[in-house]
């Protein structure tokens, strides 16, 4: 099956509207109608529901992930919106805001721990966390009397339309599991952006679910997995290097669990003796 196939029959009106046109960050990377998160305005203005962001289904659930593109400055306010609307507690974010001398995402949220207003919404910084490979926030939104906290998960070390480099599936995995250990206690879509929202931001949803499907299955559909994910967005998983690195890091997840199981085979043989 050819991957690049996959939706080219699936309409994006909404998208190629004239005044939506402005707040998609990439002309070729669009939303899909079916799947579209829809904003929820007051005003019933042509394009007011409109963001640049899809639902993807998860191993959870058929509304588990966003997966969007990184803010623009006049998409900003619209992306907290989906935040609170959508009552999402986790906000993954695979780019640095620039790369290359380039701007690849606005920078949507408070540098100091100041509130920010984003339209209606304030956004407080309440702790940030820097790591070698990712930094972690934890923030606050106010919009009118109700207050919602998001975790914010940052990976800096993924170049644009690449992999991380050759040693980093341990760090890739590792990020992994630290958000999916927070995702089990939230409520809402996760939401994913890297600056498309379509490589960097399918490679991550692709190993999140990965990981939670071979912890119950003996065996996986990686090709399966993409294509359905590209049914629900445009070009998940952009690059060929992209589909071979998510091999490498189920390769990697296949030998945890045999390592697993040898060690609890170990720790059941040594009960059993005594």
């Amino acid at each position: 099956m050819e991957l690049k196939l996959i939706g080219l029959d699936i309409p994006h009106f909404a998208a190629d509207l004239p005044l939506n046109r402005c707040k998609n960050r990439y002309t070729n990377i669009l939303p899909y109608d079916f799947s579209r998160v829809r904003l929820v305005s007051m005003n019933e203005e042509e394009g007011a529901d409109y963001i640049n962001a899809n639902y993807i289904p998860g191993y959870n659930s058929p509304q588990e992930y966003i997966a969007t593109q990184g803010p623009l400055p006049e998409t900003r306010n619209d992306f907290w919106k989906m935040v609170l609307q959508q009552k999402s507690h986790i906000i993954v974010m695979l780019t640095q805001c620039n790369e290359k001398r380039r701007v690849k995402c606005d920078h949507y949220w408070p540098f100091t721990e100041e509130p920010i207003a984003y339209g209606d919404i304030t956004v407080e910084m309440i702790s940030e966390e820097e790591q070698d490979d990712w930094a972690s926030r934890h923030f606050r939104i106010n919009y009118a009397d109700e207050a919602q906290d998001v975790m914010h998960f940052n990976y800096t070390a993924w170049p644009d339309h690449g992999v991380p480099p050759a040693n980093a599936a341990e760090s890739i995995l590792q990020f992994v599991f630290m958000v999916r250990q927070q995702a089990t206690k939230s409520k809402g879509p996760m939401i994913i952006h890297c600056s498309a929202g379509v490589g960097r931001t399918g490679t991550f949803i692709a190993l999140d679910r990965l990981l939670q499907h071979i912890r119950d299955h003996e065996f996986v559909d990686i090709l399966g997995l993409v294509s359905e994910m590209r049914s629900y967005r445009m070009s998940m998983v952009q690059t060929e290097e992209q589909y071979i690195f998510i091999h490498q890091c189920v390769q990697l997840m296949w030998l945890r669990k045999k390592q697993q199981f040898c060690i609890s085979d170990v720790i059941y043989e040594n009960v059993s003796k005594s």
